[in-house]
């Protein structure tokens, strides 16, 4: 319903309130369901489900609603992976508090942050790679050996006195 229409009586639709949260049955293959109106007003599912295969673990994440439908499954705000039911549970009640605390903002600059991490981390195990595979080789030529003091003595003019 558009935030133009009437309900069916003719009233305003009734919006729950900003940082409000609902608790849902969660459907096979989740650990927990929750849907949330943001600090700021956005619309969103936070559900944690267990990932079989390849994959095994946790995944928690935020999903997008629009006029009462799950959209985007596949662009979500935030997911995070866990190996561990202790540790998805505590991923999934923190995501839906500073969902419902902060708003949408706060999740995407952790996001960044994240991802800023991961490229910092990635620059710099290529750097060492790099580093690694570099020869270490000094050279020396002859008649190159005199320290800085010996050259910086050479090159000034002799006091005559």
């Amino acid at each position: 319903m558009a935030k133009h229409e009437l309900a069916a009586d003719g009233q305003p639709p009734v919006r729950p309130a900003h940082g409000s949260v609902r608790t849902c049955v969660p459907y096979r293959g989740e650990l927990a369901r929750h849907r949330l109106i943001t600090a700021d007003g956005s619309d969103y599912v936070v559900a944690t489900i267990f990932l079989q295969g390849r994959h095994k673990g946790y995944l928690t994440g935020a999903y997008p609603v629009t006029r009462g439908y799950l959209v985007m499954m596949r662009q979500p705000l935030y997911e995070i992976r866990s190996d561990d039911e202790t540790t998805a549970r505590a991923n999934h009640e923190r995501l839906v508090s500073v969902l419902a605390e902060a708003g949408v903002s706060i999740v995407r600059a952790e996001r960044m942050l994240a991802a800023r991490r991961r490229a910092e981390k990635q620059e710099a195990a290529a750097s060492r790679r790099l580093a690694a595979d570099l020869p270490l080789t000094f050279t020396i030529r002859a008649g190159e050996a005199a320290t800085q003091h010996e050259r910086d003595e050479e090159s000034q003019p002799a006091i005559l006195g």
